[in-house]
């Protein structure tokens, strides 16, 4: 079927892409932790990095109505390069929306120009959600800053050229002046990388930590104003997290599609299994929840692109997106039987990889709270929350649920 999104984005060749090299890499690595550098190469071929940019700095200017429909199919073949991506997109995003002047066009070109990736620095080890207990500091000295701390969890960490950056901005003499957003060249003396991580899902994206000792930043290297992190976080990572519902429905989409085919194949009493009513009725289930799924998502693109705020759309999107695939993924697994728990089938995988949504970018517990205090201001004396003030406000309620 062919599909036309709001800006007639032609997914053919990405569906080429996803066919022809995510799906034959993944089944036959299957348990390679391995960062498979050439399908990220397929992937800039294409200017997939480049969706979201500006075409007056090289971009291709798709909305998130589009990118939705991007990340479904990446997902399909390969959840670990649709979370690159993501990754890629917060941080340059970060640059795209608060940047400002030459800086921006300068650094937006040179991405333009060249095959990189981006990493956001925004998790610690010590702070998970606790966003505003953030430990890395960005010190004034003469023409800028020094940066000092660790990151941990990071995106395309040992490969980054381009990093976004969230530190604690400290005067001169140590004062705090704010959570604040920096940019920093990937070959910045100062800047180290720890190992990549092992994960249980998502295995072929890396995932590792950033170093930072003495850092030195231009003055020029903050993003939006001093303080403004916070509000920079928020708007980045809320748009973030409609790509990671779409994620989940692309998961879902290829463990229906696995299931609908070994069902077909599979006999027993004398027919299909996909011919058993009791199947059936539950594949009818699974395709329901999946489309729900789907239409939240679409909800919080639309609303982004429409210029409204949708934190409340794509924290529900991301929350239910991500219980229904990885529903959907056990549902696929048991009813592979045995094979279903065997390394050399994929929906094993995909269950791992569907487990991701629920966790990253805020697990569902914390999306609980962000909706509780959207759709229930008057609760236990909660006021609305002002989208500059989210994260302050659910660190309260973060505070208050322990």
């Amino acid at each position: 079927m062919e599909i036309k999104t709001t800006a007639n984005f032609d997914l053919g060749p990405i569906q080429a892409l996803v066919r022809e090299y995510f799906i034959p890499y993944e089944t036959s690595h299957a348990s390679s932790q391995e960062f498979p550098t050439y399908l990220v190469e397929k992937m800039h071929e294409l200017g997939i990095f480049l969706s979201p940019g500006s075409k007056e700095y090289g971009g291709k200017s798709l909305a998130v109505a589009d990118l939705i429909w991007l990340i479904q199919e990446l997902s399909y073949g390969s959840p670990s390069m649709a979370a690159t991506f993501i990754g890629n997109l917060l941080g340059y995003s970060a640059l795209l929306l608060h940047g400002e002047g030459e800086f921006k066009e300068r650094v937006a070109r040179q991405y333009a120009q060249e095959q990189s990736l981006w990493s956001f620095g925004m998790t610690e080890a010590g702070a998970g959600s606790d966003l505003l207990n953030i430990q890395t500091t960005a010190r004034r000295v003469k023409g800028g800053f020094l940066l000092d701390g660790e990151k941990n969890f990071i995106t395309n960490a040992s490969h980054s050229s381009h990093l976004c950056v969230f530190a604690q901005l400290l005067s001169e003499k140590g004062e705090k002046e704010g959570i604040s957003a920096f940019y920093i060249q990937g070959n910045n003396p100062g800047l180290s990388r720890g190992p990549a991580l092992a994960k249980i899902g998502w295995q072929k994206a890396n995932t590792g930590s950033l170093l930072f000792k003495n850092a030195f930043l231009p003055e020029y290297s903050i993003l939006g104003k001093a303080g403004d992190g916070l509000r920079i976080l928020t708007h980045c990572l809320n748009r973030s997290k409609t790509l990671l519902a779409a994620m989940g429905v692309g998961i879902a989409n290829r463990a229906l599609d696995l299931c609908t085919e070994r069902l077909s194949e599979t006999k027993r009493f004398g027919k299909p299994l996909l011919e058993q009513a009791t199947i059936r009725h539950l594949l009818a289930r699974l395709h329901t929840q999946k489309e729900a799924a789907w239409m939240l998502t679409c909800k919080a693109a639309s609303t982004w692109d429409a210029g409204l705020d949708a934190t409340k759309e794509s924290s529900m999107a991301k929350l239910f997106s991500g219980a229904m695939s990885v529903e959907t993924c056990r549902q696929a697994m048991e009813l592979f039987g045995a094979r279903g728990y065997l390394h050399d089938f994929e929906v094993s995988r995909l269950a791992s990889d569907a487990k991701g949504i629920e966790i990253i970018e805020g697990p569902s517990f914390v999306q609980e709270l962000l909706i509780a205090r959207m759709v229930l201001p008057k609760m236990n004396g909660n006021k609305q929350a002002n989208p500059n003030d989210q994260f302050r406000l659910l660190q309260k309620d973060l505070k208050r649920a322990s």
